[in-house]
């Protein structure tokens, strides 16, 4: 049985990505690359905006993927030898970034890429190049697992990236990618790239005014990983990659990628984007939305609604708590498991407000007025037996946030 690396997503599943979050970056980014702009209030979209290498590649990365699919007939179960698999995927990639590639000739390519795109002998050439992260966003997005993701990111990305730099940096993007789309907090990103990838020990402030253009991706993928973690909205994470300055179109493509797993993208930024590519562009695109299934607006509340999941009391945001003095006789004080969750709702209550911020049809002062159009009063025992017809987006936002302020008037909100 051929076996595929990659989700099928299932009928119900809607919370997916396109790669309109690259191509947004990218588009955004493409008019200040050599004329930086260290400054978050510009216009998004301009006359002289245009889709770069960094939307041509990313676009062929996702025709390879969903080319090497439907060849090997991809089948729920990921056991097995992957080898067939990878060895196709490879040459698609090689096939279909030289294929679409040669069609945009003057689209931004650097010396070495131009050279592979159109030679008939394309072999990897060692480089660390920006380039490696800035097309890996369909791995990340149609990856099943973090290891999928990894193992994926370097087969796209060896055909040209082979050195260690460059590697690691395409791999460290795809998987802020894949955390991002499957709920993982801002925090929980970034302890992942400080311990395997880079030291995130910076702001977008501190090195603003002296970052200069830098094409490799050890200068370019911590800083557009920075700049989505401080972000507040996808907007927000797009302005602050281009406000650094140095290669702007591709640093925002990166950020934009991981921004777009983690917030969704407003209809309005997407639509207007959508503009600037070509008929053919648009049918591959249009081809990726449908592999991986038709985003859906309920994308917008993930944000907050991933932080469902976490309140497990498996997880243990605490620790074990003594009660009466410690006689200094017993082995141990007597305690008790207080599962403390007071990170995750400091984390949710900042997001909450930052995304009423970016939402205002969703203010805070709303929520309970909207648990009370759907019958449901500000106590445990209405809100635990809430109707599930009623529980849309907004509702099921305004139940957590009731639920966090009532737990709030303690110390620590902590399970009943």
């Amino acid at each position: 049985m051929k076996i595929s690396l990659l989700r099928l997503m299932s009928v119900n599943e809607k919370e997916v990505e396109s790669l309109i979050g690259a191509i947004i970056g990218d588009i955004a980014g493409s008019r200040f690359e050599f004329n930086n702009h260290k400054s978050k209030d510009f216009e998004l979209f301009a006359s002289e905006s245009q889709v770069t290498d960094d939307t041509i590649m990313t676009i062929a990365v996702a025709k390879a993927i969903m080319e090497t699919e439907k060849e090997l007939k991809p089948a729920l179960n990921e056991k097995g030898n992957n080898y067939e698999y990878n060895s196709l995927l490879e040459n698609m990639v090689i096939k279909y970034m030289q294929e679409i590639g040669r069609k945009y000739p003057n689209c931004g390519y650097g010396g070495m890429f131009r050279l592979w795109v159109f030679t008939d002998s394309p072999e990897p050439y060692n480089s660390f190049g920006n380039g490696a992260a800035m097309r890996i966003s369909p791995v990340g997005l149609a990856a099943s697992t973090e290891q999928v993701a990894c193992e994926l990111s370097e087969i796209v990305t060896s055909v040209t990236h082979d050195q260690n730099e460059g590697i690691k940096g395409a791999e460290a993007s795809a998987v802020a990618i894949f955390m991002a789309k499957r709920g993982f907090t801002k925090e929980e990103i970034r302890q992942k790239i400080n311990k395997s990838y880079y030291k995130l020990d910076f702001s977008i402030d501190e090195i603003r005014d002296k970052y200069d253009f830098n094409e490799t991706c050890q200068e370019t993928v911590p800083q557009a990983i920075e700049a989505f973690l401080e972000s507040t909205s996808f907007e927000d994470a797009i302005r602050t990659a281009v406000s650094l300055g140095g290669d702007s179109d591709t640093l925002a493509a990166i950020t934009g990628s991981i921004a777009e797993a983690y917030y969704g993208v407003p209809e309005d930024i997407k639509e207007k984007a959508l503009t600037y590519l070509d008929s053919e562009l648009r049918t591959i695109y249009d081809e990726w939305c449908e592999f991986i299934g038709e985003k859906s607006d309920s994308n917008k509340y993930k944000v907050l609604t991933k932080y469902i999941g976490k309140l497990d009391y498996e997880q243990l945001y605490g620790t074990w708590i003594c009660f009466g003095e410690y006689d200094g006789i017993s082995k141990e004080p007597i305690g008790l498991p207080y599962v403390s969750f007071k990170e995750l709702v400091d984390s949710f209550i900042r997001e909450f407000y930052e995304f009423s911020d970016n939402h205002p049809e969703y203010q805070l002062s709303d929520y309970s007025s909207i648990l009370h159009n759907n019958d449901i009063q500000w106590n445990r025992k209405s809100m635990k037996n809430a109707e599930t017809e009623c529980l849309d987006e907004q509702c099921i936002l305004s139940l957590i946030m009731g639920a966090i302020r009532a737990e709030r008037i303690t110390r620590h909100a902590h399970i009943q």
